[in-house]
């Protein structure tokens, strides 16, 4: 997933205003994070949360973009326009993303020594096994 190492270091300059106490700071990059990740190159975003699960050097950005990764994962997006076409973030992407985000969590879990982390990387493990056959 090396093509996801220089857009995984954007997206962690994005979760750190995330992580802002300043209102307005943690809004603006939450708008940034759907506007310009999610809805257009969702791809791009889970792939990059999955590098940096199991790449970043630092257990809280790890256990943060696992946290990401499943709350983005399973989000609703508009697809259409009548309830009926919303299909989550996870259901639009190709299969070859799903296997790749799959490969670098399974192998951040065989990796990961922070507790923390690793209970956040295992709660994310769970929700993409659970919800596999939900969208397809």
């Amino acid at each position: 997933m090396s093509n996801y190492e220089q857009t995984a270091a954007l997206l962690k300059g994005l979760m750190g205003k995330l992580m802002s106490s300043d209102n307005a700071e943690r809004s603006q990059a939450e708008q940034a994070l759907n506007s310009e990740w999610r809805d257009v190159q969702p791809q791009t975003l889970l792939g990059s949360l999955a590098f940096l699960v199991r790449r970043d050097g630092e257990a809280q950005a790890r256990a943060f973009a696992a946290v990401l990764l499943r709350r983005i994962a399973f989000q609703d997006v508009k697809a259409g326009d009548s309830k009926e076409d919303d299909r989550s973030v996870w259901s639009v992407v190709p299969a070859a993303v799903h296997q790749a985000v799959k490969s670098e969590l399974l192998g951040a879990l065989k990796d990961e020594t922070d507790r923390g982390a690793r209970h956040k990387l295992c709660d994310t493990i769970a929700e993409i096994a659970g919800g596999e056959g939900d969208d397809d």
